[in-house]
């Protein structure tokens, strides 16, 4: 039995491609590295929706194209499952999921009692997605022990902020509380460990709706771009939590909301598309004179965590 969980949200992409669109060089770039990390995280189903997207785009290299195809092909054919992905899982299913979880590791935990050290050595000397892992099964483990490793892992030096974050809530479903001190961008942050969010739906409403704001303005003539934008908010929330940036988020002044939203908006479609038409964004999103001096930091504050965590390998 696995560990039950998804490091990464289901990707669902049922939009068909107009002739007309076309697929820029950055843009394929960035949705093939999101192809190489499903195939490695053995995420078929993803892996599949989204060949089967990029096939639809009328100029792709025809070499290219045969690639996706001869991939394609080998992922309905090893992996039939793949074929029918699985729904999201509601809330209830969710809480079924999490204590099928923690009845494995506590199966574990008493029947090899190596387990958790076995966890902590992956947590001290694995890769980043093999840490995750180790964060996510640690969670369910019900010893003092193990949730003093995990503290003293997160204090002891500046890590990933997404593997901060996970710590922090793995933390939680210990049943740790009270204030933890770690070093994160450059500095030495302060947070309450039963305060993190354990899903999206835990954030504050205003974060919450940023997101949604996206979503609202680019389910019609982008259907796609509000995958990569949940995903990039996701990543820059972890970066962000804890810090000044994330107490400015949760200040939400007037047009806060439209603010943060159209300038995630803007600093992900030019990754993506490699231009943005800033005036007609700022107008959709009603972004108006009295708003640009706020608009430009959350803006700046975007592009520097882009910059840092997702780099442009050109």
């Amino acid at each position: 039995m696995t560990s039950g969980t998804k490091i990464f949200e289901v990707i669902t992409i049922t939009e068909t491609v107009s002739n007309n669109l076309i697929l820029f060089p950055k843009t394929e770039q960035y949705y093939e590295g999101e192809l190489t990390r499903f195939l490695q995280t053995e995420q078929y189903s993803d892996a599949l929706q989204l060949l089967t997207f990029l096939l639809q785009f009328p100029n792709v290299d025809t070499h290219k194209a045969e690639q996706w195809e001869a991939l394609l092909h080998w992922l309905q054919t090893m992996n039939p499952e793949s074929m029918f992905p699985s729904s999201p899982l509601s809330e209830e299913d969710q809480e079924e999921e999490a204590d099928l979880l923690r009845q494995y590791i506590q199966e574990k935990t008493a029947d090899d009692g190596a387990f958790v050290l076995k966890l902590l050595t992956m947590l001290r000397e694995g890769n980043l997605e093999q840490q995750v892992n180790a964060l996510e099964q640690l969670a369910f483990v019900e010893q003092t022990k193990a949730s003093r490793e995990v503290k003293e892992w997160l204090c002891e030096k500046p890590r990933h902020p997404h593997l901060q974050f996970k710590a922090l809530q793995a933390l939680k479903q210990m049943g740790e509380f009270g204030f933890i001190e770690y070093p994160k961008n450059g500095q030495m942050i302060a947070v309450e460990i039963e305060e993190t969010p354990l899903c999206t739906e835990d954030f504050p409403a205003p974060i919450r709706d940023m997101i949604r704001r996206v979503g609202d303005i680019s389910e019609i003539s982008q259907p796609d771009f509000v995958y990569f934008a949940e995903q990039t908010w996701r990543e820059f929330l972890a970066y962000a939590y804890g810090t000044s940036i994330y107490t400015d988020l949760l200040k939400a002044e007037d047009g806060a909301v439209d603010v943060w939203a159209s300038a995630l908006h803007a600093v992900l479609q030019e990754k993506l598309f490699g231009t943005v038409n800033r005036e007609e964004l700022l107008d959709t999103y009603g972004i108006v004179d009295s708003m640009t001096l706020q608009w430009k930091r959350a803006q700046l504050v975007l592009q520097a965590f882009i910059k840092q965590f997702n780099p442009d390998p050109s």
